[in-house]
């Protein structure tokens, strides 16, 4: 049987606070192009969560917005972001009744319906506060998997009180590594000397281009030697790994212009178009590839910078 519908997203990505009713949007697009499409929402939670609408049709080669509400809590997910405890189901036929739909649905016989499944994922910037608060690495990595900018987007104030929290943290240098190189703004006034136990094994470049600061990376460019650009930080890291990390075009640019080796290899074995490609970031991809990178480079676990993509 062909498939009827496909949904824009496969988790429901609900962005979670406490005692607020939060919502997501999921688009059901019809794939059908000569019959309408009757759809009936159920969830294995009707206690937290609401959907409008719960059924309804979708017209040939169009599409509706299903909104997921998660009701107030007043307690944090047990688990976040996945929840295992929390599925969706929309069941999907062709519609071809004048009745109402949930008759229509009742009277269908078992097995005749296409059925999506939907996770549900918590996210956000509440949880990711918290996540970060309490160390919890493997939390914050997979909000951020998710929301690939949300720590690019928070305010200055919040972003300042993220730091000051996740220095003070028993695996501080790693969590401050990971929020800096996924795009954690911080004032270009923070003293290098005030971070540097938390930033070990990252030279001045390193830090330059981590925290966004342009006049310094053009400062350090006239002046570095040139085995210099490709210094590497306890992960394997050179400055151009971390520019692709934070998605700056103009950094990455001025490295390998300035003589950064484009296929530098991180301890994972992985190389700055790679990161470019796990990202999602096509822009990166294109100039690293317009600069000479290597596309064909495998990392250790043996996938090209294709396979990451795919």
């Amino acid at each position: 049987m062909e498939k009827l519908v496909a949904v824009s997203e496969q988790e429901v990505l609900i962005n979670f606070v406490l005692n607020t009713k939060c919502r997501a949007n999921i688009r059901l697009i019809s794939l059908c192009s000569t019959n309408p499409i009757a759809f009936k929402v159920q969830t294995s939670s009707p206690h937290k969560f609401l959907v409008n609408p719960p059924t309804g049709i979708v017209h040939p080669l169009s599409q509706t917005t299903l909104q997921i509400i998660l009701k107030p809590q007043d307690q944090l997910p047990p688990t976040f972001p996945r929840s295992p405890s929390d599925r969706f189901l929309i069941k999907t036929a062709l519609f071809n009744s004048a009745g109402s739909l949930n008759s229509f649905f009742l009277t269908l016989p078992d097995g005749s319906t296409q059925d999506v499944k939907l996770k549900v994922a918590f996210v956000g910037p509440f949880l990711l506060k918290h996540a970060v608060s309490c160390g919890d690495i493997g939390a914050v990595k997979n909000i951020i998997k998710r929301q690939k900018s949300i720590v690019a987007e928070l305010p200055k104030q919040e972003t300042e009180s993220l730091f000051r929290v996740a220095t003070k943290l028993s695996n501080s240098e790693d969590m401050v590594s990971l929020l800096l190189q996924t795009g954690l703004k911080i004032d270009t006034r923070v003293n290098l000397n005030d971070t540097s136990d938390y930033l070990k094994g990252w030279s001045e470049l390193h830090v330059a281009v981590a925290f966004d600061r342009t006049e310094e990376v053009l400062s350090l460019l006239k002046t570095q030697k040139y085995d210099s650009l490709d210094c590497r930080d306890k992960e394997g890291r050179t400055p151009l790994h971390l520019a692709v990390s934070k998605g700056n075009i103009r950094f990455a640019k001025l490295l390998l212009e300035s003589g950064a080796n484009k296929d530098a290899k991180s301890k994972d074995g992985r190389t700055a178009l790679n990161i470019a490609a796990a990202n999602g970031d096509r822009r990166m991809a294109e100039v690293l590839i317009e600069m000479g990178a290597d596309p064909t480079i495998m990392d250790d676990r043996g996938s090209s910078c294709f396979d990451v993509a795919r």
